[in-house]
């Protein structure tokens, strides 16, 4: 009784081994056939001179209430690098001069 119940779950386990090992091949196969992964786009090299040179543009034209002057030249800024300090900077001074024109745009029509 010992041994048949013993050659019994030694063949459970022989087949639970041998279901594990199919799975694991046919999973295998299935990553291997994946698609790679697209390549991040690579970073664009900030010219940290312009950029500072149009920072520097857009001050003084904000400065002078050249607001349209001064919000391309914050655009520009924001163009050369997004995610750089000066161009966190010119992202607010944007919505700052939105606000302007949009204030004054409010007083004229009435």
């Amino acid at each position: 009784m010992i041994a048949k119940t013993f050659m019994t779950t030694g063949t459970k386990f022989h087949k639970l081994i041998l279901c594990t090992m199919v799975f694991m091949i046919l999973a295998g196969c299935a990553f291997s056939k994946a698609a790679p992964l697209p390549k991040p786009p690579a970073r664009k090299q900030v010219d940290a001179r312009a950029q500072q040179k149009h920072y520097d543009l857009g001050l003084q034209q904000y400065t002078k209430e050249n607001y349209g002057e001064a919000k391309k030249a914050f655009e520009q800024v924001v163009e050369l690098g997004p995610n750089t300090a000066l161009g966190q900077k010119a992202q607010e001074n944007l919505k700052k001069i939105q606000r302007i024109l949009k204030t004054l745009e409010e007083i004229e029509s009435k």
